[in-house]
């Protein structure tokens, strides 16, 4: 990603060897922005060769959420809340399908159980070529309770994120001005939003201070608790399925440990 200036505007240009994340920017911007979940414009995306694209967006103001310091985080917790909030009650009415969407806001699955169920599935994940026998166990314990809590989770349909906070939201230290990267964008059950910042909690500052502002929100919901852990659970087998092929030994085995907890 590389930011410059053309003609007195900023821009922010980025380089991926997939173009459908870029896709589903452009899909965000047109069909979810708004004053409560601003978004970047995308001016341009195509590829660049047969093996990169490139995607062109307006450059928005501010610095990350995982960039602010404490103090100015506390004073955006509820501005941040307010976003995912806002995230939920977006109109997907247009789209069709459950879990990941493609360039096009269609999802993939029929059910958001099934979309749950497709981290486990052989044929979209080799988990034998990505775990070292000594990991076997815990993961198929893991994998139990994960299944054990998918019928905990209802099958309600709002936009998803996917991604959300930490270096995907920026803020001009009193706004939110923008809502980034929407390669991981899904309909399902927001509080996977939510899930997210818990998962991530012991690595991260600004997901801890978020996971525990979320609290309240949350707190009172049908099966909240068994809808958390299944939807770490989910993320944590996805961080350990890809950190694993990337070859990030430190990553795979922190996944691990956070999932097994």
């Amino acid at each position: 990603a590389f930011s410059y200036a053309c003609n007195a505007k900023e821009y922010v240009i980025r380089i991926n060897q997939r173009i459908v994340g870029f896709q589903k920017d452009a899909y965000a911007y047109s069909h979810f922005r708004s004053a409560n979940v601003p978004i970047p414009e995308v001016t341009q995306l195509r590829y660049i060769d047969e093996h990169h694209a490139f995607c062109l967006t307006e450059k928005m103001p501010g610095i990350t959420l995982q960039d602010v310091d404490r103090q100015t985080l506390k004073q955006l917790l509820q501005s941040t809340t307010d976003v995912w909030l806002a995230l939920a009650d977006c109109s997907i009415n247009h789209t069709t399908g459950f879990g990941d969407f493609d360039g096009q806001g269609q999802g993939t699955y029929r059910m958001w159980s099934h979309f749950l169920q497709s981290i486990l599935d052989p044929q979209i994940n080799n988990w034998d070529d990505v775990l070292f026998p000594e990991q076997q166990q815990i993961f198929e314990e893991m994998a139990a309770v994960f299944n054990s809590l998918i019928p905990s989770c209802p099958e309600e349909r709002s936009l998803i994120h996917g991604d959300f906070g930490a270096n995907n939201v920026l803020t001009d230290g009193q706004h939110i001005t923008a809502v980034l990267d929407w390669e991981n964008a899904k309909y399902g059950d927001p509080l996977f939003d939510v899930a997210t910042a818990f998962f991530w909690s012991p690595w991260l500052g600004c997901m801890s201070e978020q996971a525990a502002y979320f609290e309240p929100y949350i707190s009172g919901l049908s099966h909240s608790h068994e809808r958390l852990v299944c939807y770490q659970l989910y993320i944590g087998l996805s961080e350990i399925c890809d950190s694993a092929l990337r070859q990030k030994g430190e990553m795979t085995q922190w996944a691990l440990q956070r999932s097994a907890e």
